[in-house]
């Protein structure tokens, strides 16, 4: 028994694995929702009462979709996510996580504002592009750190059909974190790895093009990245899939960076 144990000790039995571009991306991905408590300050629970509460769900986020930290205070993710979230216009949250080695703690923060998208083309807003804004304007502080890196951009015009992709976010919502009777409760992203199956163009004027991900997606993973798995340069964001008698294909459909990155760089707003 005690060399049996003393074998055991060298199990990591609460590491996260090594590091890796698809693991430091996933902290630029949170999840976005609502909340069945009400926090009396930007946050009040943490990741360890999930963990350690037989019932995690009592305070477990309802997740909508994925946001993407894309700049100080912005984030992007679908239109429909959005609409979803105005049916409590009173409770839309992001939820940041904070590691300290191996602790996690999740900090729910307010959704502002959002914006949706507006068209370069027609110098109009264009609901046809199922992509909004996020307006989160946040001050760090030492309890509340907000340690949610942006994201840098890729060139998505120079990518090509055949080109390996990741994608990143939350499928199946907060049903995925409690499925298992045992590790309940701890909220991360999910990856996927596929290629470019097809590069979709705009075939009329309120249109963008698309990329076609030969990647199975399900519902949470809207607003999720889509990025280079040598650098983690995001090229786009997860926007739709393919089902065929309720189960995802493996296609699912992105709006490129080349459209995100400039409609999010011209927005500009005064944190309150």
């Amino acid at each position: 028994m005690k060399k049996y144990q003393q074998l055991a000790k060298d199990i990591p039995w609460v590491s996260f694995g090594r590091e890796t571009v698809a693991s430091r991306l996933s902290k630029s991905i949170v999840p976005i929702g609502f909340l069945p408590y009400k926090p009396l300050s930007y946050a009040e629970e943490s990741a360890n009462m999930y963990i350690t509460d037989p019932k995690p769900e009592r305070y477990m986020m309802e997740i909508l979709g994925t946001a993407i930290q894309v700049d100080e205070g912005k984030l992007v993710t679908c239109t429909h996510v959005v609409d979803e979230l105005k049916q409590q216009p009173d409770n839309n949250y992001l939820l940041a996580r904070t590691y300290r080695e191996n602790i996690v703690q999740c900090q729910p923060y307010p959704i502002r504002f959002t914006v949706p998208y507006y068209d370069p083309r027609t110098d109009k807003p264009n609901p046809s592009v199922d992509l909004s804004a996020l307006i989160v304007p946040i001050t760090p502080t030492e309890a509340f750190p907000y340690e949610i890196p942006s994201i840098r951009w890729g060139d998505s015009s120079k990518i090509g059909i055949g080109d390996p992709v990741f994608v990143g976010g939350y499928p199946l919502g907060r049903d995925l974190f409690l499925v298992a009777r045992s590790n309940r409760g701890l909220v991360q992203p999910t990856f996927y790895s596929g290629i470019v199956s097809a590069v979709i163009p705009a075939m009329k004027r309120h249109e963008t093009r698309l990329l076609q991900i030969s990647i199975p997606v399900a519902g949470g993973m809207s607003g999720g990245a889509v990025f280079l798995p040598d650098t983690g340069e995001v090229v786009g964001m997860i926007t739709s899939c393919m089902e065929q008698s309720g189960q995802p294909l493996p296609m699912s459909f992105a709006i490129p960076s080349e459209v995100i990155a400039p409609f999010i760089e011209v927005i500009t707003f005064e944190a309150m």
